[in-house]
């Protein structure tokens, strides 16, 4: 129960990531940039590519599927009712 909470919560952040790095790509970057390289000076001043604000556009919304996806089939998991199977169960003698 309560990793299907977690996988749940982890679907939604993966498709929120990617509806950010969908609709604000260079500023995810900006912000990316500025986390990682804290430690540099003038790392507010890069300027990304244009083909790899595309990349990263394109993959947010890459997310967005996968996220949206995986949330669709948590829903669909708690409605199916399956079958439980006993662990210990005899063994057959058709060996």
């Amino acid at each position: 129960m309560m990793l299907g909470l977690f996988r749940t919560i982890g679907y939604g952040w993966i498709a929120l990531q990617g509806l950010l790095a969908a609709l604000l790509p260079k500023q995810l970057i900006n912000l990316s940039t500025r986390l990682s390289l804290c430690g540099f000076e003038n790392a507010a001043e890069l300027e990304p590519k244009p083909w790899y604000v595309d990349a990263m556009r394109a993959a947010g919304v890459g997310m967005v599927a996968a996220g949206l996806t995986g949330l669709l089939l948590e829903r669909d998991s708690e409605e199916t009712d399956e079958p439980e199977v006993a662990v210990d169960a005899p063994a057959s003698d058709d060996a």
